[in-house]
């Protein structure tokens, strides 16, 4: 064995420090018998009908509907998923990012592409070749059809997100069941990706899967995250929101304690698998040129334009009313937009995320320089990086370039699974997350399945706080008298508005009047949800009883 290859394997073999056994007393109230077959079927079965039944709603832009009778590009989120399979089982793969990219051309990395590849041809077999045929399928919507495209949320949702869960977080006891049953339920993510249309839970399981690894005591899981990272960015553009957090922390990794020899080779190690898993998956857009271009353009300029396709800063600042900064300072009188020249937007937005993500990189520097050498550190790990890429991400949807409010499920994600660390926290943020998104509910049509699903998930948190029966519960909110208010305000502010938009109607001279309103009180919640990730990061001990989180199979 080479040193390099031994250098992956080669760890401190520390043990856990020794608990007293006050506390093991109180981790063993909550274990559990291993889950017999009976209790996954329930289990599972539960998570996938909730999905089924918020997929019997309408999708994006059903009937091309738009919030209003006007017509524009046929359908939404829903068709151009449809499209993209339609187009990429039709053509050569050279013109799949060149096809009439004014009707849903596609404009997500390679491996969404591939997927939408695979699907278009079980379309072709189990629909039909109608509902995947070029041109001409465009705005299929029958029951058939939205049948199977349901489907295939569902299944790559359970077998991709729901695996990574259940893999990263289950430890044998209640607590954790309660955390992957939160984590699959939650409301934002069941509204956008199986209610709206999206695949966004593919992103998350990759990522959720990268995490978990690059905690773990061998460096060698290390590249194995770098791995899953490298493909959830191939498959969602977005979970860049991430990736400052993964790459700062893994360079601490590779600085770890007094093992600078072996820097190099980790870096090398690492890069080499990433940069692998890039050149594999995006060399087919680079070698074969597109049919339909004159001059054929080079290697280079094929390259070029799959990136322009993907990241299109022509298209400003932000669009719609998302909840962050930018579009509520556009509001009047500020109009920060107009004031602001074009060119120097992106400028702009790249300096202030910078500045908001700075704390939760330089934090995860400096735990990961502390090679996790038992089950005790590593949960402290995973408990940083959760935090930290929930901040990270939150930098992001605050501050960053051409931000779409469903961007907010890439906090959502690694947030959720905090909840056995702070769950008032986490229960308040899921919610204030899938309220800034009712807007969008609206014009989608599926105000009944918001409703439906936010009760539920409330009911389940507020269940779960009396099956456990814990006294006092360590929050953020619970510092000061002030902080312990922020939840009930924001839950009253959140339902005045509601019951406004429903009873006052929009003036006619203030039309997105509403709209404004959920942004600018979106984003100060977001901005409070920020903050108390950094206190938690910085003056918050991740406390809690040894857990089993995977340490073998390295």
């Amino acid at each position: 064995m080479s040193e390099d290859t031994s250098m992956l394997a080669e760890q401190p073999q520390a043990q856990a420090p020794r608990a007293s056994k006050s506390s093991i007393r109180k981790t063993d109230e909550f274990k559990m018998q291993p889950c017999s077959w009976s209790f996954h079927l329930f289990f599972w079965g539960f998570v996938a009908l909730l999905r089924a039944a918020v997929g019997y709603q309408p999708h994006s832009g059903q009937d091309n509907y738009h919030g209003s009778l006007e017509k524009g590009a046929y359908g939404g989120d829903f068709e151009a998923q449809r499209h993209w399979m339609e187009l990429t089982i039709n053509l050569p793969v050279g013109d799949w990012y060149w096809y009439e990219t004014g009707y849903w051309g596609l404009d997500y990395p390679p491996l969404t592409a591939y997927v939408s590849w695979i699907c278009g041809w079980a379309s072709y077999y189990i629909v039909g070749p109608e509902s995947v045929a070029l041109d001409l399928s465009r705005g299929i919507e029958d029951l058939n059809h939205k049948s199977f495209m349901r489907a295939t949320v569902l299944v790559l949702d359970l077998l991709i997100y729901g695996r990574a869960v259940w893999y990263a977080t289950y430890e044998g006891d209640r607590k954790s069941l309660w955390t992957i049953l939160i984590a699959l339920c939650q409301p934002a993510i069941l509204l956008i990706d199986h209610g709206h249309f999206q695949y966004n839970t593919v992103a998350l399981g990759l990522s959720i899967s990268a995490f978990s690894q690059m905690v773990k005591i061998n460096f060698s899981s290390c590249v194995w995250g770098g791995f899953f990272f490298a493909m959830a960015l191939n498959f969602k553009q977005m979970t860049l929101y991430y990736a400052p957090v993964v790459f700062f922390y893994l360079l601490g990794r590779c600085t770890a304690g007094s093992r600078w020899r072996w820097f190099f080779p980790r870096i090398l190690w690492l890069g080499g698998v990433v940069l692998l898993t890039f050149c594999v998956l995006w060399e087919p857009f680079v070698k074969y040129p597109p049919s339909n271009q004159t001059p054929i353009p080079n290697q280079l300029e094929r390259l070029e334009h799959v990136v322009r396709r993907i990241f299109p800063f022509e298209r400003g600042l932000f669009e719609g009313k998302v909840a962050n900064l930018w579009c509520a300072l556009n509001t009047s009188p500020l109009n920060i937009r107009d004031r602001i020249p074009t060119e120097t937007q992106p400028l702009l937005a790249m300096f202030m995320t910078s500045v908001l993500m700075f704390p939760s990189c330089w934090k995860v520097l400096n735990v990961g320089l502390d090679d996790p050498s038992s089950v005790v550190t590593v949960r402290r790990h995973w408990v940083f990086m959760l935090w930290a890429t929930t901040s990270c991400a939150l930098s992001f949807f605050l501050a960053s370039f051409q931000v779409h409010e469903k961007s907010i499920l890439l906090a959502v994600g690694p947030c959720t699974l905090l909840f056995w660390e702070d769950p008032v926290f986490v229960e308040w943020f899921s919610l204030v997350s899938v309220w800034t998104l009712y807007p969008l509910f609206r014009v989608d049509r599926l105000q009944v399945a918001y409703w439906c699903v936010v009760v539920i998930f409330a009911s389940m948190v507020w269940f779960r706080h009396i099956s456990m029966g814990q006294k006092k519960i360590d929050t953020i909110f619970s510092d000061t008298s002030m902080l312990r208010k922020i939840p009930y305000l924001s839950y009253v502010g959140m339902i005045g508005l509601h019951a406004a938009q429903a009873l006052i109607p929009t003036p006619s001279n203030l039309p997105d009047l509403y709209e404004v309103l959920w942004s600018v009180a979106g984003c100060g919640m977001f901005s409070i949800a920020w903050l108390a990730t950094i206190i938690k990061l910085y003056y918050s001990s991740s406390s809690g009883p040894p857990t089993i989180l995977k340490t073998k199979g390295d």
